[in-house]
């Protein structure tokens, strides 16, 4: 039997195969779901920075006044409020009507206070409810307590106070940082008549 075989030749030439001497570009061609693909990558993009921002997934700008994000808070006032106080807000309410609602006992709203500034944080009850982290902040108004650092774990043994009368000029920034945290969460009912003006 014969083998078959097949001779290769190659040639040399003086073309040199570097793309960078090529003069003809190779166009891009963009489908319309590769342009959907990049739209929904910016929306979701923008969705998180937005979340990481503001603390919502989408936002067409923040309320900084005190009234206006009063008069947002109003929109959210759970039906529970409405249909108790037979008002439309905002609410007064004592030191001691406030402990009433600390989600030990019946009602099973949950509020507390910043600064006199009342929040229903019942939305939140897996952090402030009868078994949560946070439950020591509700039925009164802890504002002395939100001037400690975030970490200083020795806050959670430190009674509850709303006098801030002692302190310093950089514990009152905490302490409003949390109030606009709250009022960015939760729906600010109304206010605490002994400690509005604190």
């Amino acid at each position: 039997m014969a083998e078959n075989t097949i001779d290769y030749k190659y040639e040399k030439t003086d073309e040199i195969n570097d793309l960078s001497d090529c003069e003809d570009e190779i166009p891009t061609k963009f489908t319309v779901l590769d342009v959907l693909r990049m739209l929904a990558g910016l929306l979701i993009l923008y969705g998180v920075c937005c979340k990481l921002w503001s603390g919502n997934w989408y936002s067409m700008g923040s309320k900084t006044s005190m009234s206006s994000s009063y008069e947002r808070s109003l929109l959210e006032i759970p039906q529970y409020w409405l249909h108790v106080k037979q008002s439309r807000g905002p609410f007064a309410f004592s030191l001691e009507e406030l402990s009433q609602f600390s989600g030990d006992k019946s009602p099973e709203r949950i509020l507390l206070s910043v600064r006199g500034h009342v929040f229903d944080v019942t939305s939140g009850s897996r952090f402030y409810g009868k078994w949560g982290a946070y439950r020591k902040f509700t039925g009164t108004d802890c504002s002395k307590l939100f001037s400690y650092p975030q970490w200083d774990m020795s806050v959670l043994g430190k009674q509850c106070s709303s006098d801030l009368s002692d302190s310093t000029s950089t514990e009152l920034a905490r302490v409003d940082s949390w109030l606009q945290f709250f009022q960015k969460k939760y729906p600010e009912i109304g206010y605490v008549e002994e400690l509005l003006d604190s």
